[in-house]
């Protein structure tokens, strides 16, 4: 699989939800990204992909992976 964030190469792991991806990815790391997201995402620019991750990331409850869910 591809990473959605930095288009590099990513692992997909185990999946919570039918809608929801979980991406393990070397260079952005473990994240949750439902498909709605996704779609949005494929049209924005590598650094405002990379923005929307880092605030997932700020954001998460510890303990708890970041997610991309509801951007439009």
């Amino acid at each position: 699989m591809q990473c959605i964030i930095c288009d590099g190469p990513a692992e997909r792991g185990e999946v919570e939800a039918a809608h929801v991806a979980v991406v393990q990815c070397p260079r952005c790391g473990e994240f949750e990204i439902s498909d709605a997201a996704r779609k949005v995402l494929a049209n924005w620019e590598p650094y405002a992909r990379l923005q929307a991750l880092r605030y997932a990331q700020t954001n998460a409850l510890p303990g708890r992976r970041p997610s991309l869910h509801g951007i439009a």
